[in-house]
């Protein structure tokens, strides 16, 4: 009965391995903070039912400047996005800030990952504020995900702020299907301890 019971727990753990895990859309917006915000982070938690592939998700978000946020020059300003602990981008854009004696006023990156995309970044002129858009590829996790969306130390309201919109995430998830693999085990148990039973009876 040992053989035939270790040979039971082998089929289930090749059960395990061998259904294969499901995969669903996932999506999930990120709450509009349209600020003005002087300078400083938000920071989001989103649950996802399961895992996507490597940088397989993908945020969106609209990154709203308001006054004179500055790109390269005297005040310079720097957005730093962190997903799940890892920097994707730091670097700052010209958003109403325009050149000074301190430098041409252009958009700077720092750093940037793999699968981040400026989609389009718009000064509406001098102290007039601006518009940034992005597309991040990322990678999901089973769980709780952050997203860090921070602007460091800026000169006041009076002169800059800064907000965030339309942020979205959108994903294939997969989760392995333990409840069937743990169905199959149990199913399969129950029948081999009957048929026992049958026999010494």
């Amino acid at each position: 009965m040992k053989k035939h019971y270790t040979s039971l727990v082998g089929l289930f753990a090749l059960s395990v391995y061998a259904l294969p895990a499901t995969a669903e859309l996932f999506t999930a917006s990120l709450a509009d903070n349209l600020g003005p915000l002087n300078g400083g982070s938000l920071n989001y938690s989103v649950t996802s039912p399961g895992s996507s592939l490597f940088n397989a998700a993908t945020l969106t978000f609209d990154l709203m400047g308001y006054g004179s946020v500055d790109g390269s020059n005297s005040g310079k300003d720097t957005f730093t996005l962190t997903v799940n602990g890892e920097i994707l981008f730091s670097g700052g854009f010209d958003m109403g800030g325009g050149p000074d004696a301190g430098g041409d006023g252009s958009n700077f990156i720092n750093y940037i990952a793999p699968g981040v995309n400026i989609l389009s970044s718009t000064t509406f002129g001098a102290f007039q504020g601006g518009l940034t858009q992005f597309s991040v590829d990322h990678t999901l996790i089973a769980g709780i995900n952050s997203f860090v969306f921070d602007y460091g130390v800026m000169e006041g309201l009076i002169n800059e702020g800064w907000g965030l919109s339309s942020a979205q995430i959108v994903a294939n998830v997969n989760s392995v299907p333990i409840p069937s693999a743990m169905l199959l085990f149990g199913t399969g148990l129950v029948g081999f301890l009957g048929a026992q039973f049958k026999r010494k009876a």
